[in-house]
């Protein structure tokens, strides 16, 4: 299966999402491993971490405060955090707790 997400029409699955999570690790390890090879610099820290109990609790306070799709709740519920700034122009999922006191253009609101 490819790394991408697909639009399918069908709601987001935990498990789909958890499945995604190891590919991207995995895939992370591999390319991270052969950065400076065959790039010529060393990787920054490049991380697709799993949600906690903490990073969960956020994600019941964010959806008590405003109404979020169910898609990126169960996004938020099976990843705390996603950093891949050696992937392409870069990745970023904030934390739960940024996410709600930043906009879509990362602007405080």
């Amino acid at each position: 299966m490819p790394f991408g997400i697909f639009v399918s029409g069908e709601r987001l699955d935990s498990e789909w999402v958890r499945g995604w999570c190891e590919q991207i690790s995995a895939g992370l390890s591999a390319l991270m491993s052969s950065l400076l090879k065959t790039h010529g610099y060393s990787p920054v820290e490049n991380a697709v971490i799993l949600a906690t109990d903490e990073s969960r609790g956020a994600t019941d306070a964010l959806v008590d405060l405003t109404p979020i799709l169910c898609d990126l709740t169960t996004l938020y519920w099976v990843v705390c955090e996603v950093s891949l700034p050696d992937v392409e122009h870069g990745y970023f999922v904030h934390r739960t707790p940024e996410s709600r006191h930043t906009s879509l253009f990362n602007q405080q609101v």
